[in-house]
């Protein structure tokens, strides 16, 4: 199992910090529905995931209702030009499903969840400041083809020693710091 480096422990601090990573308050996302969930298919991170979302809705809803798409890399695997993918096209046949899923199930909220440290990511030499812009990149994409859709981007942190923690991951917040700190969105 990977650990998180000294380097990533430090980038998230600075992250939380400066308000990229916030905390997530259920109540603003729209779940009565309930969600479609776009995260890695990672089996020591999923059942935590799932929980979280599970527990999102709760307040939304009398039992949850969640539309799952696991992948390796998850959200990262529906960005164009995605290193987690072998071909180039492979993102088109992710964000079908998405869409797919959206139709058959009448779902206007999706879930786009990224976690630290990855095995997908870290197979392709992607550090947290590229995730998070491939995080936003396949948001965007959803988006595009999806009008009326809405996606919110989570960042899950598995600290070690079992503790994990979701982060709701700001936009504006990650383009201010980006902007910063030199890093291309």
């Amino acid at each position: 199992m990977m650990e998180l480096s000294v380097k990533d422990r430090n980038l998230i601090k600075s992250l939380r910090e400066e308000g990229v990573l916030q905390d997530v308050r259920e109540h603003l996302l729209a779940q009565r529905n309930g969600t479609i969930l776009v995260t890695c298919s990672d089996g020591d991170q999923f059942v935590e995931v799932f929980h979280h979302q599970e527990k999102l809705q709760a307040g939304q809803r009398s039992r949850p209702r969640i539309h799952t798409f696991g992948w390796h890399g998850g959200v990262l695997a529906c960005a164009p030009h995605s290193p987690v993918n072998k071909r180039e096209h492979d993102h088109l046949v992710f964000l079908d499903q998405i869409g797919d899923g959206r139709t058959m199930k009448n779902i206007n909220t999706v879930v786009a969840c990224a976690h630290a440290p990855c095995g997908a990511a870290h197979k392709n030499g992607l550090g947290i400041e590229k995730v998070i812009t491939l995080q936003f990149r396949a948001k965007q994409r959803i988006e595009t083809l999806n009008r009326g859709i809405t996606v919110a981007c989570f960042f899950d942190v598995d600290y070690g020693n079992g503790r994990k923690r979701t982060y709701f991951l700001s936009r504006p917040e990650w383009r201010t710091w980006a902007r910063k700190n030199s890093v291309a969105v």
